[in-house]
């Protein structure tokens, strides 16, 4: 039986990022920024959240897959949380839905349609499930969206918790120069793996780059320096000046030609593969996603597997450790305790100069949505009864006039009569439910 921890769809657990690690690992965030933090209640910062997301064109529904991975990834430091939206990376850039273009048991093609990047890989993402429970694997590519799809983490959780395994490759435009170069010719490229165990989930989510794009925007933000050896400035040179960086390009995890080539591995894979572009990626708008979901059955007995896996699970976590090394990590057991705190007191940590541009966003969209007051009783009479008054006393006159003719003729004015009865009580619908009258 697969064991999952999870409280609620907006903030699956556990989680993780980057490679397994013993407890004296640094934090990847630089201390600085994560000491000028200030903690809001979870509940204001989803609102706020929701609300910024609505501020720039997008559905409720697209509104809400979006602040789903945003929170996921806010929840655990994750550089693709809030700084996605305020840095103004999502801005919408049309209107289509993913559609599947090519279509088989076990695969598909989506074209994004420039559709939101998170809800185009929530939808491929949703595909490759269905179809890896049907056929045993599903293997789902995507094109022609030109946004961050957000913390790779977040799907391929959902993955695993429906019983697969879950890979997914995603590339971005070009940020990162390859071992020996210093132009940026490749993505952030992140990679991802979610293993299903009976002792909780495996789940390795990093980008093959030293430092995440948008934790250059953080720092920006911020007005902290990044890590040393992370990135180099437009001449090459090394820079810890994010926007220097920016103008720059990241470097590769390792700094070497290994993680270089993991990098290109998945630049060919989420690249070409899927039919997403492969040079300009950037002013071409068509970014690739790779997502492949595998039962375990097709292998063997799925239950025999999770067993397994768990049992590698528990030996890596009690193997002998070196001298003061407290604990061995398991990918996504650190940020899933952070998660989980944060989740227990309810509150989460925001930079405030993001916080300050989140308000500003969500009070537009307050602005813009607010809906005119309804009239009050007093203010509708007032409007109303006027034209009331001056109908009955035309109703008069015509009942005097019908009268007359119906006297000298011979006839009935009993139709009119009603007529002028309704107008008065129409006159009196202060004190009427105003759905009364017909």
């Amino acid at each position: 039986m697969v064991k999952s921890s999870r409280v609620g769809r907006s903030h699956l657990l556990p989680l993780a990022r980057g490679f397994m690690s013993m407890s004296r690992k640094p934090a990847a965030e630089p201390a600085s920024v994560a000491a000028s933090k200030v903690d809001i209640p979870i509940s204001e910062a989803e609102t706020l959240l929701f609300k910024g997301i609505k501020s720039i064109g997008y559905t409720t529904a697209e509104a809400n897959v979006m602040k789903d991975a945003m929170m996921w990834a806010q929840l655990r430091d994750n550089n693709q949380g809030f700084i996605k939206l305020t840095s103004g990376g999502l801005a919408k850039s049309g209107d289509g839905a993913p559609k599947i273009e090519k279509d088989s048991p076990t695969g598909a093609r989506v074209n994004g349609n420039q559709a939101m990047s998170m809800v185009v890989m929530d939808y491929a993402v949703d595909v490759a499930i269905e179809k890896a429970l049907a056929s045993n694997v599903g293997v789902v590519g995507t094109f022609n969206t030109s946004q961050s799809c957000g913390a790779l983490g977040f799907y391929a959780e959902k993955i695993a918790t429906a019983g697969l395994v879950g890979v997914l490759m995603v590339t971005s435009p070009e940020f990162v120069a390859p071992h020996g170069a210093k132009q940026p010719i490749l993505g952030t490229n992140p990679i991802t793996c979610a293993v299903p165990t009976d002792q909780g989930l495996f789940l390795v989510d990093q980008a093959t780059a030293a430092f995440p794009w948008f934790g250059l925007l953080e720092a920006q933000t911020a007005g902290v320096p990044i890590p040393e050896g992370v990135a180099f400035d437009s001449d090459g040179i090394p820079t810890t000046d994010a926007s220097k960086a920016l103008k720059g390009a990241l470097r590769t995890f390792d700094r070497g030609y290994k993680s270089s080539n993991l990098a290109l591995m998945v630049e060919l894979l989420a690249g070409p593969l899927v039919g997403a572009a492969h040079i300009n990626k950037l002013s071409a708008k068509s970014w690739g996603n790779l997502v492949i979901a595998i039962h375990p059955r097709m292998l063997g007995d799925a239950n025999t597997f999770y067993k397994n896996a768990g049992e590698v699970l528990t030996r890596v976590r009690n193997a002998e450790r070196l001298p003061g090394v407290d604990a061995i990590i398991i990918p996504g057991e650190r940020e899933a305790k952070v998660a989980e705190a944060r989740l227990a007191v309810g509150t989460v940590p925001v930079e405030p100069n993001m916080l300050n541009a989140l308000k500003e966003m969500a009070a537009s969209w307050d602005a813009s949505s607010a809906q005119p007051a309804s009239p009050s009783m007093t203010e509708v009479e007032s409007l109303l009864l006027p034209k009331l008054e001056q109908l009955m006393h035309r109703l008069d006159r015509l009942e005097t006039a019908f009268q007359k003719l119906e006297i000298s003729k011979g006839g009935d004015s009993s139709g009119l009569a009603e007529l002028k009865a309704r107008a008065a009580a129409a006159a009196r619908f202060g004190t009427q439910p105003v759905n009364n009258f017909k």
